[in-house]
């Protein structure tokens, strides 16, 4: 009886070992089961990144270079070299005289306006879809002339006539809120180097016209404004500029037969519209 008891406890424990065996095995393949899904997963996204990075090595390598302006190109389609015209105007310029001689010394300051028109080329880089950078030069011509009023009391106003030549360079960050395949609009900010030189200057005093010697003055720019891309090759840029170069009474100046005359025109505020083609 004993014996009988014993053998059927064996196999009880045999049985419920056996079940127990069975549990902890298909859990170990189950727990093996995930954590290959896992593997496989991460090595998958690996590779996506992998790719990813070589599509995008091919892409900046595919860029066609060839052929004129073919250094100005990019990864990205608003990058390229670019050529056009801008016009500005030039409000709160003031003309200044000032007249030292053996009658007397007198000084006249007149407000005036001017249209100042550059020619501007450069190139564009746009370092991600959004962003990027505009280098320019620009080259171009105002005139600043105006009537001065010497003497309150001599009954006619006397002429100074003015002009100069501004030439220097400028860059820009530009940041774009909207970008498309046909239309590109953002906002900028840039800073330049100016020269401005002076010439064609003279003055009408009393009907005698009087030549006075050239000068070229030098201002630091800092800009602001919008653009409008268009197609990306047609560019409309609307930008205020300051200059803080141009200083009343620092300009130029010269002896004329013992009487000492100084003369300055301050371009210092200027709105400018501009319109570029993009290669």
């Amino acid at each position: 009886m004993k014996t009988r008891k014993l053998a059927l406890s064996l196999a009880f424990m045999a049985m419920f070992s056996s079940l127990t065996y069975a549990e902890t095995a298909d859990e170990e393949i189950a727990r093996l089961k995930k954590e290959n899904e896992l593997l496989e997963l991460q090595q998958k996204n690996a590779n996506l990144k992998n790719n990813k990075g070589k599509n995008e090595s091919v892409q900046s390598s595919n860029v066609d270079k060839s052929g004129f302006l073919g250094f100005c190109r990019g990864e990205y389609a608003n990058t390229g070299c670019f050529i056009g015209a801008e016009v500005g105007y030039a409000s709160g310029v003031k003309n200044y005289l000032f007249v030292d001689g053996v009658d007397g010394s007198y000084s006249s300051t007149q407000n005036t306006y001017a249209l100042p028109i550059n020619l501007i080329l450069g190139w564009q880089v746009y370092s991600a879809k959004n962003w990027g950078w505009n280098f320019k030069a620009f080259f171009g011509y105002a005139g600043y002339g105006s009537d001065l009023k010497i003497e309150e009391n001599s009954g006619y106003n006397d002429k100074f006539n003015s002009s100069a030549l501004h030439y220097g360079i400028e860059a820009s960050y530009l940041y774009d809120f909207i970008v498309s395949q046909q239309h590109t609009f953002g906002m900028n900010v840039g800073i330049g180097y100016e020269f401005g030189t002076f010439i064609g200057q003279s003055v009408d005093i009393g009907g005698v016209n009087v030549s006075l010697d050239s000068y070229t003055k030098t201002s630091f720019i800092s800009s602001i404004g919008v653009h409008y891309f268009l197609n990306v090759n047609h560019q409309f840029w609307l930008t205020y500029k300051y200059k803080s170069g141009y200083n009343v009474g620092d300009g130029g100046s010269m002896n004329i037969e013992g009487t000492q005359v100084k003369y300055s025109s301050t371009p210092n505020n200027v709105l400018t519209f501009a319109y570029a083609y993009k290669f």
